[in-house]
């Protein structure tokens, strides 16, 4: 027998290929009930996570003093923990909806976090929100960038001893090695800096007036320039951090400057211990309509603060509009921020600002529970399953797992092209991309299109190689698609395409350049592996020996003719005539001079028993042509 694709004459398949053939069925059916056990781990896994369970000692109802915003009978406990990426983003949308359906009527999310991509913590945010019950935020012990904001968007939020929140200004991590600058922190453009603040400064704001914070203090998390004075109302005792205009507008003088409360970077030289008259005769206007988002800071340009308002809309401001009127009314406290860097808090200021709930430290799930007079507490924590997929899809370890994943499918598949049968590299090349593909459907990524894309390049890869010969459209379409399928393995959950919604240009650049230098890797080690296979002793025994040998040693596979040098040496010679064993289509077996070779018509369908001339040879396909003249070949003795 001959292998079709290069041409060169093999063994016919024995009992050790039918033997091969079975262990490849074998290995597949292993490798789909591998697949449906995981699956069938990660559901059991969530239906196990979703039961209530009712810890010892706990309360029989719920005490009267717990006000009602807090309040919860059956309390679920939502983790959020390390980067907050788009896998988190659908294992809290999970979470959350689990825990409802089970009948929590209260979440506590316990945040440990430095933070993450900026559009997945701003979806988690408003999945809290739009949570039909009360929600709490445990800060147990950081919330920095993104995890500031979830925080801040729960009903309310309570601290583990020692907890920080706070920093939480944009920045740009690159993890494309052809960008300028390489791989790392990058600077924003101004413009980047303005779409990436408008909805974050909006967050905070929202977040601020419906859950009683200040909402100029909020935007110190984020911006930097936020000076605040912390002003008191003398009969309520409610407190407001002012700008600079509105403390004139207040007091009427210019406002007392020194180290700010909150220390932050290099300090003014002077201390102004008298408050200086205010140059303006006239009496300090009051400030404009509150219910209208103004930055007072700078930190967005006029379209960034006109997204802003429309965000804002229909959430109005409960903050009061100051006038001169009210310089009795308010006194002073301190000069809070200076804003020369960004706010971070930790638990006695987030308690003194009104930030957390100033009345408790909760250090584990019991005080919790009292917390909130809970009867029943469940943890629902982040599956295992969502933690291997966040490894293998997300960050710096999704790239280089992607990127090693998409090497070893392509090169399996050019091995097992070039080997008769279906083997092993075969097998290899189903499980990475499993690998590429599985992951996502875990969490809700994985779009139809990407699948179809890779099977339907590949298909038309092999037409062009094996049907089509030459290099032409089918090829190049092939090539394309294939390329488009695997960058679309980089799509996060929430986008239809990659680079386009969540993770913009920079997700699609990324993923575009860890493909191809895949596939430039790939290449390199298939140059590497026709080269020098027949060196290598186990590979060469996966490979079916040669029935004639064109070197003296046996052990030679028949990728020796795949090796430039010595010279193609084929099976048979160009212009050799033969007669077909079976119907060409376009691809078949000819019989010369006792010898079986796979051939490949090169004009259309050639039927069994009709004369044939070799028209090529190369290394991976002999090329015939019917033979016009019916004369019989001659043969030289």
């Amino acid at each position: 027998m001959t292998n079709r694709r290069l041409g060169t004459q093999v063994a016919r398949p024995g009992p050790a290929a039918l033997v091969a053939r079975v262990r490849f069925s074998m290995a597949t059916v292993v490798m789909a009930a591998c697949l449906v056990l995981l699956l069938g781990l990660h559901s059991a896994e969530l239906a196990r996570a979703s039961e209530a369970v009712e810890p010892t000692g706990a309360p029989s109802v719920v005490p009267a003093a717990i006000p009602a915003s807090r309040a919860a009978k059956n309390l679920a406990i939502i983790t959020i923990e390390g980067e907050i990426n788009g896998v988190t983003t659908h294992s809290v949308r999970t979470r959350i909806d689990r825990a409802i359906a089970a009948g929590a009527d209260g979440i506590v999310f316990e945040i440990h976090s430095p933070g993450g991509l900026v559009n997945s913590g701003l979806d988690i945010c408003s999945a809290i929100k739009q949570a039909p019950v009360n929600t709490i935020a445990w800060i147990n012990t950081e919330a920095y960038s993104m995890a500031a904001l979830i925080a801040l968007a729960c009903d309310g939020i309570v601290l583990a001893p020692h907890a920080t929140l706070g920093d939480a200004a944009p920045i740009a991590i690159n993890m494309s090695p052809f960008a300028p600058g390489g791989m790392g922190l990058q600077s924003l453009g101004e413009t980047e800096r303005q779409k990436l603040m408008a909805p974050m400064i909006a967050e905070v704001v929202e977040s601020a007036r419906v859950n009683g914070y200040d909402e100029n203090l909020v935007q110190a998390f984020i911006t930097l320039g936020v000076e605040t004075w912390l002003i008191r109302e003398r009969a309520t005792g409610r407190q407001y951090f002012v700008t600079e205009p509105e403390y004139r507008a207040i007091f009427g003088v210019e406002p007392v400057r020194g180290s700010p409360h909150i220390p932050s970077g290099v300090f003014p030289s002077s201390v102004a211990e008298v408050q200086a008259p205010f140059s303006s005769d006239e009496p300090g206007a009051a400030s404009e309509d509150p219910s209208m988002f103004r930055s007072a800071f700078g930190p967005v340009d006029v379209d960034a603060e006109k997204e802003i308002q429309m965000k804002l809309e229909g959430v109005p401001s409960v903050r009061p509009s100051f006038s001169r009127a009210d310089r009795e009314r308010y006194e002073l406290v301190e000069y809070a921020t200076d804003g020369k860097s960004l706010l971070t808090l930790k638990e006695a200021d987030l308690k003194r600002y009104g930030l957390a709930d100033a009345s408790v430290t909760i250090s584990n799930d019991a005080e919790l529970q009292r917390y909130v007079g809970a009867t029943h507490l469940t943890r629902l924590d982040q599956s295992w399953s969502e933690h291997l997929v966040a490894f293998m899809t997300q960050g710096m370890s999704g790239a280089v797992i992607k990127g090693l994943l998409i090497v070893v499918f392509l090169m399996a598949m050019f091995i097992e092209m070039s080997m008769p049968g279906v083997g092993l590299p075969g097998v290899i090349a189903l499980v990475a991309l499993a690998g590429l593909v599985v992951p996502p459907m875990l969490i809700g990524a994985a779009n139809w299109w990407m699948g179809a894309m890779v099977v339907g390049g590949l298909l038309l890869i092999l037409l062009e190689v094996f049907i089509m010969p030459g290099f032409g459209v089918p090829g190049i379409i092939g090539l394309l698609m294939l390329f488009g399928g695997l960058v679309g393995t980089f799509a996060s959950p929430g986008q239809l395409f990659p680079g386009v919604g969540p993770g913009g240009a920079g997700e699609l650049a990324r993923a575009g350049s860890v493909v191809l230098l895949a596939l430039f890797v790939a290449g390199v080690g298939v140059f590497l592996f026709v080269k020098y296979t027949n060196r290598f002793p186990i590979v060469g025994r996966l490979v079916l020996a040669d029935r004639q040998v064109v070197s003296d040693d046996d052990s030679e596979s028949i990728l020796t003719a795949m090796n430039p040098e010595p010279p193609i040496q084929g099976p048979v010679a160009v212009g050799a005539v033969g007669r077909t064993t079976t119907p060409l289509r376009p691809s078949g077996t000819a019989e010369f001079e006792d010898r079986l070779v796979d051939v490949v018509s090169e004009f259309g369908f050639v039927e069994a028993g009709k004369l044939v001339r070799v028209t090529s040879v190369t290394e991976y396909r002999v090329g015939v042509d019917v033979v016009r003249d019916p004369a019989p070949p001659s043969r030289e003795t």
